[in-house]
């Protein structure tokens, strides 16, 4: 895709796009964030309500797949810009890094460093979000996924298993 391209569809010129945008990168960037900010922001809230980081990860992990599941069209949007920077955007990305770097310094995470478990976390939910959109895509359960996750975190089995197996924890998505 080209910022001509854009600008033609858009109906705005070329200047105008650059009022807002300093590059290509930059519009995908910004749409990462536009389109999962809501959800982002949610998971975000909801971690302060779970007592571990274990769970916390759990949870963005299966809210992720199951909003894929509902909206396969954000998944798509996910997926392609993705392609251009950060898994999930800006946002997810600092914060999935956030989140794995206070889960090793609690102890619960035995990863070599955040950027490790953050490139698992991710790399791992959006391998697997391409899958579950493509035509016959393997519909994997996201607790499955969840589990495999946080047992390559170092999450003990007994411990990654009764954690993506147990309730849930409900987000309010704005």
């Amino acid at each position: 895709m080209r910022i001509e391209e854009i600008c033609a569809a858009a109906r705005i010129s070329r200047g105008t796009f650059y009022n807002y945008f300093t590059s290509l990168e930059r519009l995908f960037e910004v749409l990462a964030i536009e389109l999962s900010h809501d959800l982002n922001r949610a998971l975000v809230v909801r971690f302060d309500d779970v007592s571990s980081h274990t769970e916390g990860a759990n949870a963005a992990i299966q809210h992720y797949l199951n909003y894929v599941r509902r909206d396969p069209a954000w998944g798509w949007a996910m997926v392609h810009l993705s392609a251009f920077g950060p898994s999930f955007g800006a946002e997810a990305w600092e914060a999935c890094y956030d989140s794995i770097e206070k889960g090793i310094a609690a102890g619960e995470f035995d990863v070599p460093n955040a950027t490790v478990g953050r490139d698992l976390m991710t790399g791992t939910v959006l391998a697997t979000v391409r899958t579950m959109l493509r035509p016959g895509g393997d519909q994997s359960k996201p607790e499955i996924v969840a589990y495999h996750v946080l047992r390559a975190l170092g999450v003990p089995d007994a411990r990654a298993k009764e954690v993506a197996d147990g309730p849930l924890p409900g987000i309010v998505i704005a």
